[in-house]
């Protein structure tokens, strides 16, 4: 009798710290790069509309910068003091909108390779790590940081990127890229299959990749790889 009692005291004080935990986000979009050869349509109203889902959920703390402010030092000193504040049982996540190149992003003043943010999140005390990125030949993350930084394979990181290596990610006729309109839809409750509140890992890549593939009629396909538990919950309302 007495094991029980134990087990279920565990199992209470597992649930009451996961009720605490908290998500901390950094939401960045370009759309404005200086000159006009570059220029975006939807970036940086892609990052708004992330920022704004998390920013109205009472369990997350949300940070957005937008073209001119998304410069690569102040996105480090952000990412910083924001993920710092995690503890173990929190989840942050690092969401961008821009262009891409087959090895990183393009933040407004400079661009920043995928292992570069990586080392800056993976301080974090958070156990589980989330980056987005909506950007052209995103999946190329996939393998270029696993052979220049072999950790990627040994911290909790989830990578969920639009397209393929050898990919574009779309804009669409509305206010958002196609990855991004379909990530918003998932977390407002599209990808609460269940219906128990709790959007987790697994049913945010079965909503939005399903979708994605659809619209563009199988031109993109978002890729979701890394080290993470499929029911990680992503948001919780």
């Amino acid at each position: 009798m007495m094991k029980y009692r134990i087990f279920f005291l565990i199992c209470f004080l597992c649930l009451v710290s996961w009720m605490q935990a908290k998500t901390y986000i950094v939401c960045v979009g370009v759309s404005d790069y200086p000159g006009t050869n570059m220029d975006l349509r939807v970036s940086a109203s892609d990052a708004k509309t992330i920022y704004k889902i998390f920013r109205k959920n009472g369990n997350s703390v949300a940070v957005s910068l937008t073209d001119s402010l998304a410069t690569s030092s102040q996105m480090s000193l952000v990412l910083d003091s924001l993920f710092s504040k995690a503890k173990a049982e929190d989840v942050v996540i690092f969401y961008f909108s821009g262009h891409g190149f087959p090895g990183g992003l393009f933040f407004y003043d400079t661009p920043i390779y995928y292992e570069q943010i990586f080392n800056i999140i993976k301080s974090s005390n958070a156990l589980n790590k989330v980056i987005f990125a909506d950007a052209c030949y995103s999946g190329k993350m996939r393998k270029e940081d696993v052979k220049k930084d072999q950790s990627i394979t040994d911290t909790n990181v989830m990578f969920f990127l639009s397209s393929r290596s050898q990919e574009r990610s779309s804009e669409t006729v509305f206010n958002n890229s196609l990855f991004t309109l379909y990530l918003e839809r998932a977390l407002r409750g599209g990808a609460d299959y269940n219906r128990d509140r709790i959007i987790t890992a697994r049913e945010l890549y079965d909503f939005v990749h399903q979708g994605v593939e659809k619209e563009s009629l199988g031109f993109q396909h978002p890729v979701m790889w890394g080290k993470f538990d499929s029911n990680m919950p992503i948001i919780k309302w």
